[in-house]
């Protein structure tokens, strides 16, 4: 995206992270005839925080601007159907749509000019896309040179892809598993006081704080505990906010969860790295209950409908995700054996 908006020539603004203040204000500074597109992510990979996309796109028409929607870190993990936060924001609407009839109208996906996805990460081939109106794709597809002068991917590849488009689309049980994954995961290393930075996604952010101490914490997983964990340093990320990043799976398991979890308090400790109550809210860590971090898939979303009455039975949390995540298992097989 960065490259794109090089490459394009045009003036480019920069507005602080998720400010709708600053957005507007810097909106309002330009005459309202001059072309504006505002390009945003909905997760942001090395934070795991989301953009406020419906106050964006209120925005983009009280000015007069056009969105362009990054969602390669959402798409096939949120959503009815996989399509990425924007679907995901009008879960209902999604799930109970007839896409032989169209599509909702007046969602926020609805409202988005361009969204631009990749068929890597959670589709698990290679390449990428953009959604919009008809007008809008032939006007890029006519003048990109970017994809004028592409070789189109092999038809085996876009076979790959359309498949595991189509398997996302036909069953939650990946998406919900995935968040079970990562609520267990993030529930456990607070647990151990390994500083987490808060968000409302699926990728835990675990701060460091210093370029030399994320590497060396790095390569003792790989050599002590057999993890490939990426130390994340500057330009990446600021100076004294470098982290290890972490992203669970549909397959990261209980059992993976406790070698990583052990892996990682074993490694703070050798290193003496910082914990949570000495970072003093530092990034947001430590300050796990406030809304903005609350999860972005619901309980109800996740099936976890019953987890009340789980409560009142003493069990607890980690155990409560652990049986739904074996009826996902189950839902998967079912899936896996009538394909």
């Amino acid at each position: 995206m960065i490259a794109g908006i090089r490459h394009s020539k045009a003036r480019k603004i920069i507005f602080e992270h998720n400010n709708l203040v600053d957005l507007e204000t810097k909106l309002a500074s330009l005459p309202p005839g001059v072309p504006k597109i505002i390009a945003f992510e909905s997760v942001y990979s090395m934070s795991g925080s989301i953009s406020p996309i419906k106050e964006i796109c209120d925005l983009a028409d009280k000015y007069g601007a056009i969105t362009f929607l990054d969602e390669v870190h959402a798409v096939g993990m949120y959503g009815p159907n996989g399509a990425g936060i924007a679907e995901h924001l009008d879960f209902d609407a999604y799930s109970d749509a007839n896409f032989g009839h169209g599509h909702p109208k007046g969602t926020v996906q609805d409202r988005i000019d361009i969204i631009t996805g990749t068929l890597g990460k959670a589709f698990g081939c290679v390449g990428g896309y953009i959604a919009g109106s008809a007008k809008m794709v032939d006007t890029i597809r006519s003048l990109a040179p970017g994809f004028i002068f592409t070789t189109t991917l092999p038809p085996s590849t876009m076979a790959a892809a359309q498949t595991a488009i189509e398997y996302q689309m036909s069953t939650l049980a990946d998406r919900r598993k995935q968040q079970l994954h990562t609520r267990a995961t993030k529930d456990a290393l607070i647990s151990k006081g390994l500083p987490v930075i808060p968000n409302p996604s699926h990728i835990i952010p675990v701060l460091v704080g210093n370029a030399a101490t994320a590497k060396a914490a790095s390569d003792l997983l790989l050599k002590d505990w057999g993890i490939y964990i990426q130390a994340i340093n500057y330009p990446t990320v600021p100076m004294g906010e470098e982290r290890l990043r972490i992203t669970p799976t549909p397959g990261h398991v209980g059992k993976f969860r406790d070698h990583l979890v052990t892996a990682l308090d074993s490694v703070w400790t050798q290193l003496g790295i910082k914990r949570t109550s000495e970072w003093a809210g530092f990034l947001g860590v430590g300050e796990y209950s406030q809304p903005v971090n609350a999860p972005l898939w619901t309980d109800a979303q996740l099936g976890l409908k019953d987890s009340t009455a789980d409560m009142r039975a003493s069990t607890t949390p980690l155990n409560i995700l652990g049986n739904v995540v074996g009826q996902h298992q189950e839902a998967i097989q079912t899936v896996s054996v009538a394909a």
